[in-house]
C-alpha cells in the first residue's frame, strides 16, 4: 500500500501516474475518499457482441414481444 500526504495542488499529476485506467470510481464515505481504477467491458455479451443492438432496442423488443404474448395467449 503506497501513503503520502500531498499538497491538494499537484493531486492531479500524482493520480494520473498512479491509476492506470482512464475512468475511476469516487467514494466519499465519513470524510474518507476512495478512488477505485475500473477496467470497461467490452459491452455486450454473447450474441449481442459485433451487433448495433443497443438497450433501448432490446427494451423495445422485450415490450412488443411481452404485447404479442398477451394477445396471443389472452392474457
Amino acid at each position: 500500500m503506497t501513503e503520502m500526504v500531498l499538497s491538494k495542488h499537484i493531486l492531479q499529476e500524482t493520480l494520473f501516474r498512479m491509476i492506470p485506467t482512464e475512468k475511476v470510481r469516487l467514494q466519499e464515505l465519513d470524510g474518507v475518499i476512495s478512488l477505485t481504477p475500473v477496467r470497461e467491458r467490452s459491452g455486450l455479451l454473447g450474441i449481442g457482441v459485433g451487433s448495433n443492438l443497443t438497450t433501448g432496442k432490446f427494451a423495445e423488443y422485450n415490450r412488443e414481444e411481452k404485447e404479442l404474448e398477451n394477445r396471443t395467449f389472452g392474457k
